[in-house]
């Protein structure tokens, strides 16, 4: 992985929620994730800001374009007040921050016609030497709210109307060896707990349609993820620094740990180039190697397997990723990226998916007042089942289901798409005022062998007009 960088699935999942009233920054550092978050640049201690939109929202419920009924529109109105603390000594730096997001969309009229998210965002840098230094850090989040990128955390970019709960923690040790050679040492663990994607429905009861959310499985979605990360870091020239990366993760499941718990190690070569002041790229390949620990080495029994159990399926993958970032002024600036790795999936019949992943951002201020912020996502996850369909079948069976429904748990190879486009316009009316005017897009698209039926794809715009004011 990339110097700094969270694992595949965690990438600035918290930065994303907030552009957007449920939005979106693009893929990025685990450092520059806490940064961003955790309180304004500047040297006020304190930091606040709310913002007001009211906008239109084409699909709120996520609704599949394959569903039974009409896809559900609405206006909205949405809250957003964020607090912000630094405090910084000649050793000790301290960063805390809260987000909040609320919106209300009039006409589902349903109990779910209020969606939230909510953030706790925390860094403590402590200097032991101007050559070593510990950094602890924390990213909690509590959203009812569907966001696009979940789909690289294991879950379909679909509704939680009951909530989920995702929290990234970290302690990394930075520290110069010698003149030439730097070291960086992370433990990280990530918590995901959900219900799972929910599912809109039009059901009939009694002779009348009935239109609801259904919440998701548990067992599909919550899990563990531990993790340690070792990078040596040498300076070829003030311009150059070459990187070697050692990165293991281990998976564990809530429900279903017999068969989709799983652990990986990345071991990657790579390269940080600075090539003007205001140009600099990154760059990293290697090899992932997965372990899916919980599949039997026979094609026809699955068994409890485990840690300990000798039953190895490793399959390796190649792992690479390169960025750029172009600041050509003050203020303004354009940066992308292409990944391809594995991350997790959100099937119940396979661990992971090979993961290729491309982001671009632009920032751009027409004047000191007038500016544009855009960002685009994609992601392609392409699964093989690592379950036939006849272990697919006796697994479910085994969990209660009638032969007949556990059939259907069995989707085949197959992939998911997710794509996102924001665009914000805004203007400062005064140093603390400012209007905005924004877009965004989300396009999901499930596609496999059997049983599909598009799995829940769908599309969605929101627009939306607002003010934001900055203290």
């Amino acid at each position: 992985m990339a110097d700094g960088q969270a694992p595949p699935h965690q990438i600035r999942l918290v930065l994303q929620i907030f552009l957007l009233g449920v939005a979106l920054f693009p893929p990025g550092k685990l450092s520059a994730q806490i940064q961003g978050s955790a309180g304004q640049e500047g040297t006020k201690p304190f930091t606040a800001t709310v913002a007001l939109r009211e906008g239109y929202d084409s699909n709120p419920l996520t609704q599949s374009y394959q569903s039974s009924s009409d896809v559900k529109s609405s206006t909205y109105s949405s809250v957003q007040p964020s607090l912000g603390y630094n405090y910084t000594g000649l050793q000790a730096d301290l960063a805390l921050r809260y987000d909040f997001t609320g919106t209300y969309f009039p006409s589902i009229n349903q109990s779910y016609d209020l969606q939230y998210s909510q953030a706790f965002i925390g860094r403590y840098t402590y200097a032991f030497d101007p050559r070593a230094s510990l950094t602890v850090s924390d990213n909690f989040i509590y959203s009812e709210q569907p966001i696009p990128t979940l789909v690289t955390a294991g879950l379909a970019p679909v509704t939680n109307t009951q909530g989920f709960i995702n929290n990234l923690g970290t302690i990394q040790a930075d520290y110069r060896v010698t003149d030439r050679l730097a070291m960086i040492t992370r433990w990280n663990n990530s918590i995901l707990n959900s219900d799972g994607a929910a599912s809109y429905n039009n059901v009939n009861v009694n002779g009348t349609n009935v239109s609801g959310i259904t919440s998701g499985s548990a067992g599909t979605s919550n899990y563990m993820n531990n993790g340690a990360f070792q990078q040596f870091r040498l300076d070829f020239s003030p311009e150059t620094v070459g990187t070697f990366t050692f990165d293991y993760q281990i998976y564990d499941y809530q429900n279903d740990q017999s068969y989709r718990d799983n652990q990986q190690v990345s071991l990657s070569l790579g390269a940080d180039q600075t090539f003007t002041p205001t140009i600099t790229f990154s760059g990293r390949a290697g090899i992932q190697l997965n372990d899916d620990f919980g599949l039997s080495d026979s094609d026809s029994t699955i068994s409890a397997g485990g840690l300990g159990s000798g039953e190895l399926e490793i399959g390796a993958f190649p792992f690479a990723s390169i960025s750029s970032t172009w600041n050509y002024d003050q203020r303004s600036f354009v940066s992308g990226g292409i990944s391809v790795a594995v991350q997790q999936s959100n099937l119940a019949t396979s661990s992971n998916s090979e993961a290729y992943t491309i982001n671009a951002n632009w920032d751009h201020n027409f004047t000191d007042k007038f500016s544009v912020i855009q960002s685009m996502f994609l992601n392609l996850a392409v699964f093989t089942p690592q379950l036939t369909q006849d272990q697919t079948t006796s697994l479910f069976i085994g969990q209660g289901l009638t032969p007949q429904a556990a059939a259907q748990q069995y989707q085949g190879s197959g992939q998911q798409t997710t794509f996102t486009y924001q665009c914000k316009f805004a203007y400062a009316f005064l140093p603390y005022l400012s209007a905005e005017l924004g877009w965004s897009y989300t396009n999901y698209g499930s596609y496999f062998d059997v049983n599909n039926g598009n799995g829940g794809s769908y599309t969605r715009n929101q627009v939306y007009l607002g003010v934001r004011g900055t203290y």
